[in-house]
């Protein structure tokens, strides 16, 4: 792989393909912008685990960061994900759940 573009479609798609990640992602995506202390009581995962898939989500360019003061707030890079993804939002995140609230490490 040599261009640019197929370097980044793989760290999206690796980032995506994991369920946590898809997950996160498609909460990121449904509320605009979260902080940290958001997930908390949305997920079953240790505050390491959510920082590990923060930090993939981030270094794939599918995640922005921005710290106030002592918090950390993240937001979905849209325009990234519709790039690679097209439709991402209208096929996943605006279907309907059956009144199912899917969490990120929550076993289905």
């Amino acid at each position: 792989m040599k261009d640019d573009f197929s370097r980044q479609a793989v760290k999206v798609f690796k980032a995506l393909g994991d369920p946590n990640r898809y997950s996160i992602m498609k909460l990121l995506v449904e509320k605009g912008e979260l902080s940290c202390a958001d997930f908390d009581g949305r997920t079953v995962l240790s505050k390491p685990a959510m920082s590990h898939h923060y930090r993939i989500l981030g270094n794939a360019g599918l995640m922005d960061v921005r710290k106030e003061g002592l918090h950390y707030y993240m937001k979905a890079n849209v325009q990234l994900l519709e790039r690679f993804v097209p439709k991402f939002i209208e096929m996943h995140v605006k279907q309907k759940t059956g009144g199912q609230n899917v969490r990120p490490g929550s076993k289905e």
